[in-house]
């Protein structure tokens, strides 16, 4: 179940801890942006561990030299792709907010 706070519980405790409550916001968005980076680069790690590979480039340079078969390893290679799309959302994100 979702709670919704009102906002002027936010505001409240914004200011009790000494933050403004864009800035409350601002460092929650962080933090939260940050942990899923964390996530998203631990999931592409495994990846490239298991595959022996960098990017999602090298994945289809593995099936262009016969080191992996696609129909074995499609939803790896999407997921990595995906992945990567996910880090550079992220990270421009987390730019922006810097």
């Amino acid at each position: 179940m979702i709670t919704i706070i009102p906002q002027a519980e936010i505001n409240d405790f914004a200011i009790k801890i000494g933050y403004s409550p864009q800035e409350l916001l601002r460092q929650s968005l962080i933090a939260f942006i940050w942990q899923n980076l964390q996530d998203v680069k631990t999931e592409i790690f495994h990846i490239q561990k298991q595959y022996k590979i960098d990017k999602p480039i090298d994945f289809e340079r593995l099936y262009e030299n016969g080191t992996v078969e696609e129909k074995d390893t499609w939803k790896d290679y999407q997921r990595f792709d995906h992945l990567f799309y996910k880090q550079e959302i992220l990270e421009t994100f987390l730019k922006q907010l810097a």
